[in-house]
Parts: structure tokens; sequence; C-alpha cells
């Protein structure tokens, strides 16, 4: 079987298929109402439909484009593009011919009347370098960003079938993920527009196919088309999610997924997200916000090179992340993984101001992960001599900046500047903005230890529940065996250890505990290090954790958008209702009961991206 990487993306014919079992009423109503606007509109039926989710960050914010793992799930609330490449009936109206034969038309109708009809023209066997995108920023950036994207990775794969391009496909796209909501809406759409054109082209399977993980890479390239420097965390978590999981997402050296199993816990528990409805609109801010961020990540990082006599410079391409600089640094000098060294001592330990104390002896080394800790421990204290440290909050500017590299300013500004960036008062604050990511790096460790220590604790519990050496979905879903199965994390053969729950602490609240202290202190450090957070989505963490969140923080890009907490199942109704009377009534009075059963929404991961065959 396939790995979770390079399978190709499951085709369902059933919505138990895409949906867990919570969801399938209201969403089956959702898309019948899709399939009969869609022959309203052009008088035939779907062929097919590209299903991609949004996803929810639940731990590792603003690390991904760093080089750092994260651990976000898909939700519920998705992107849908229907399609078909049938003649329109002649009753459609406004439906373009091709300019010439060879060429395909694209009709994108949007079910949202705030979203113009608009169409597009393209040779579907070229490169797509004959694709523009529109000068002005338009719903349709997304769709032809992942039409562009995936004809230009098919095109340097030879195809090895034959192929007529349909003079026309027929689009419908529904969305229900907000927009600017920090859910992923944008990520949602370009990679929904690249499952459908990959589908139509014929290359979704097959020896000229392609797997999850090209989907995924063509998605994040794509995005970066529309001028948005993405990480790949959101286009990963739509691609690679599954029901009931957290997602690993590791992207250096290449991108892995393993689905980390959550626990049954009594009570259960729930993610609650809350849109702030401030928009953050990734297309028009990030020259003062995200892509600012990526670029005093650049700078940082090429400052810490130097710092640590590592060979990479302005001029190095790929950008040396943070991550390559943890890996190339620990190379020749971090502990060897494996069951027990030679000499039965345990590596030295590693703390933050890069001093080491000695282990105990005859110990066993330590797993994957927790030699990652102390290695992060090692560069916190790195960083604060590299990039300046305390007293370093206000930041430097290009000049100094400069200066320290040895190169000219202007130089080095066209070189990490790929895209327009506007810093407050000319300086960036690179210490805090490091200290920020190896601190949530670190986090992400931990949070994901926490859930396979506890997987594993179970699983010695009960040693039925073990197969093959890795852990077992705690629930099972009603997919059909024609989805492939998804790889989950492996359990570390030499760990002993086990979720350290206090003496005569109950083990589920002290697990939820731990989980929102976590989710708390990567909230405090977006607030005050990464500066990503905004007045609205501080009030909604704070009436969170007044109200029985046991953790409560910005997930997405930031500045606007949306928050998740981790609240106890029995506790989300009160909870929903305190943050509707406490935020949304006060600062949106006017708010109907449909916006704002959009507004606020308990969530547990879903499925990730597919595409569905409409049978009827």
């Amino acid at each position: 079987m396939p790995s979770l990487e390079t399978s190709p993306l499951p085709l369902a014919d059933s919505l138990d298929q895409v949906y867990t079992q919570a969801a399938l009423s209201h969403e089956g109503e959702r898309w019948n109402e899709v399939f009969e606007e869609f022959k309203r509109e052009y008088g035939v039926a779907v062929d097919k439909v590209a299903r991609a989710p949004g996803r929810v960050n639940i731990i590792g914010e603003h690390i991904d484009y760093c080089g750092f793992s994260v651990l976000p799930a898909a939700i519920e609330r998705d992107v849908l593009v229907a399609f078909s490449t049938a003649s329109p009936s002649s009753s459609s109206k406004d439906i373009p011919s091709p300019s010439e034969k060879g060429k395909t038309v694209f009709v994108l109708r949007n079910s949202s009347s705030k979203f113009s009809p608009t169409s597009f023209e393209v040779d579907l066997t070229g490169d797509g370098t004959d694709l523009a995108l529109p000068q002005e920023h338009h719903w349709s950036s997304y769709f032809i960003a992942g039409t562009k994207g995936i004809l230009g990775h098919l095109y340097r794969k030879p195809r090895q079938s034959d192929f007529t391009p349909p003079e026309r496909v027929l689009v419908l796209v529904n969305g229900t993920v907000p927009e600017g909501s920090g859910l992923s809406s944008s990520s949602a759409m370009t990679t929904a527009s690249a499952i459908s054109v990959l589908e139509i082209v014929g290359r979704r399977e097959g020896d000229d196919g392609i797997s999850r993980r090209d989907v995924t890479n063509v998605a994040i390239e794509s995005e970066r088309l529309v001028g948005v420097n993405s990480g790949g965390m959101d286009q990963s978590a739509s691609v690679f999610s599954r029901p009931m999981h957290l997602l690993h997402i590791e992207f250096i050296p290449t991108l892995e997924a393993r689905a980390i199993p959550l626990p049954q816990t009594n009570p259960p528990f729930s993610f609650v997200i809350a849109n702030t409805l401030v928009t953050s609109n990734k297309k028009v801010t990030a020259k003062y916000h995200y892509n600012l961020r990526v670029v005093e990540c650049r700078l940082g990082a090429l400052l810490l090179a130097k710092f640590l006599g590592l060979h990479y410079t302005h001029e190095t391409r790929p950008f040396p992340s943070y991550k390559t600089l943890l890996d190339a640094y620990f190379k020749n000098r971090g502990p060897t993984h494996g069951p027990i060294r030679s000499n039965s001592q345990r590596p030295e330990k590693l703390v933050p101001d890069g001093a080491t104390v000695p282990a105990l002896p005859s110990s066993r080394l330590p797993p994957k992960t927790a030699s990652g800790t102390h290695e992060l421990k090692t560069m916190l204290g790195l960083i604060g001599q590299a990039l300046g440290g305390p007293g370093m909050e206000d930041g430097m500017t290009w000049e100094q900046v400069a200066e320290r590299l040895e190169v000219d300013p202007k130089v080095l500004e066209k070189s990490v500047t790929d895209r327009e960036v506007e810093p407050k008062d000319g300086r960036f604050k690179l210490w805090t903005r490091a200290r920020h990511v190896f601190t949530e790096a670190l986090r992400v460790y931990e949070f994901k230890d926490l859930l396979c220590d506890t997987a594993a604790t179970s699983q010695r519990a009960s040693p039925s529940d073990i197969e093959d050496g890795h852990t077992t979905p705690i629930l099972e879903t009603s997919a059909s065996d024609s989805l492939p199965d998804l790889q989950t994390a492996p359990v570390d053969p030499y760990s002993t250890s086990s979720l350290a729950v206090p003496k005569h602490a109950d083990p589920s609240s002290y697990l939820l505990e731990q989980m929102g202290k976590l989710m708390n202190e990567s909230m405090e450090s977006c607030q005050k290090d990464y500066e990503c957070s905004c007045p609205e989505l501080d009030e909604l963490v704070s009436i969170a954790r007044e109200n029985g969140a046991l953790g409560s923080r910005v997930t997405g890009a930031g500045w606007g958008g949306a928050t998740v907490s981790l609240v106890r199942e029995p506790d989300v109704p009160r909870f929903i209702d305190a943050l509707k009377s406490d935020y949304y009534n006060k600062r949106f009075p006017k708010l109907s009961e449909q916006e704002l059963s959009d507004a606020v929404l308990a969530t547990k991961p879903e499925h990730g991206a597919l595409l569905f065959q409409n049978s009827d």
C-alpha cells in the first residue's frame, strides 16, 4: 500500500466517505442545493466535485515557512468545485466558446452573489504559461493559479495516455470557509481548483498520475503566484488530514505527514473555532504582516548562519530556513539516534544557554522528538547571541543587518524580498520573531509527545491494539475500503515514556490541562513576540478562558481571523453562548442567527481533500 504522501487523491462516491456521521445531514442538504444550482445554471448535471477543506491549526503558528513541523487538522468547512465538461444547454446564458481549436474555456460561477461570474481560456496540453492572473485581485485568481500550477507540474512529467481537451469546463464553486477567517479559505480554493484540473486532464491516478504530495506542492506554489508566501501547512492539512487525528507535518528534508490520533477522554473534548469577523486578507495586508514576517525570518536565518559559521549567504537558493540551519549545525554535533550507545551513556543534555549537563549513565537514548527538543533549547541560546537577544526588541534596519552580513543594503534587500514589505519604522524585529519560532517549534514537539505518550500508555494497557508497531486510530470512520488507509505515527520502540500523570490527578483532566497550557503559551508568544494578534483576537481569547476554555489561541495567520479553544464537550453549549453574548452581541449586534452560527462552531478533525464522482 502506498504511503500517505505517495498515494493518489482518493475518489469517493458517497458522502459518508467525505464527512463524519455528525455532519452528514446538513452537508447532504448543501450538496443537493449545489447540484440543483449547477443544473439551473448550465442545464446539465454535475459530473464530479473536487472538495478541499479548510483547516484549523491547533499549534505551530508561523513556523511552517521556517521549516518546522506543525499540528493542524482539516475541518468540516470546505470549498467545493463542481464541474462538468458536457455541452451546456442552449438556454444557458453568457457561455463563451474557445477562440481557437485546441483551447478550453473555463466558465466560472460562484454560489455567493458577491463573487461575479467570469471565464478564462487555456491550452490544457501546455505548461500554463499562456495563463495570466487578473491584474486586480479577483476570486478567480485562486482558480487560475491552481490551473497554472498543475499544468506546469504535469508538463514536466510526460503523458502516457491520449487526451483530447474539452471545449469547455463548466464550474460552480461553493465555499463554507469564511474568507479572511484564518481557516485557510484561499488554500482550500487553490487546492480544490488544482484537483479539478488534475481530473479534467486525466492525471489524478495511473502511471502518469501524480501523488498527494505533488498536489500539495502544486497548491503551495500556486498560492505564491497570487502573492502570498505560503509555508505549506495550509495545503498539507487540506490534502492529508483524516478524521479524529491531528496531522504532524514535517517539511524538511521532504514533506512528510503523520496522523496522530486524538485520545479519548472522560468527558470528551471539542475544538471551538470563533471568528473575530475582522478580515485578514493576505493579498492586501501581506506587506505589513505575513510577507514581512517571512522576510524577518530570512534575515534572522542569514545572521544565525553567519554566527554559526555555516556556509549560507543571501545568494543561497532556496533561502536557508531556521530548521535547515539547526539540522546543519547539529549534523556532526548532536546525539546519534539508536537503541543504546556503545558506552551505555545517554547523550549530554543540552540546555538553552548552550551549556551541557552530563546525563545519567546506562540509560536509553531519547526518541528522535526528544532529542529535537534538546536541540531547539540549545538554539534558543544561540539565537540570542546571534541576533542580539534581550535589548534588541526594537529591531534592526536594513543597514544594520547588511553591515553584520558584510553586504550592500540594496543588494540584500533585492535578494531577500521577492514580495513588497513595509516594516514599521523601517526596523526588522529579528530577535523576537526568532524567539517565537523556536519556542513554538518546541511546543509542537511537546504537544505531539503528549498525544503519543497517551496513545502508548493506552496500548500498553491494551496490547491487542498494537498493530505492526503503529498506533491505531482511537475512532474508526465510515470511509469505504476504496479510500486508502492513512499512515499513523509510529510508536517509538525505544521509548519507555508514558503520560506522567501526577499522583491523585485524573488522567483525562491532566492531559487536557497540559494541552491547554501549551495552547495558551503559544498565544502569548503570538501576541508579544510575533505580534500577529489584534484587539479582537485578544478579547475573544480572554472571554474564552474566562468561560471554561482550557486553552485558547489564534489560529491561522492572525491579524484578525479566528481563535481555536479547547473545551470539554459538556461545556460547549454554555461556552458558545458566552462568546455570543460577550463578544458578538456587543461588537456585532445586527448579526443574524445564521451569521452567528457561521461565526462560532464546535468541530473535530475531518477528512482531507478528495474527488467525488456524481453517480446520479
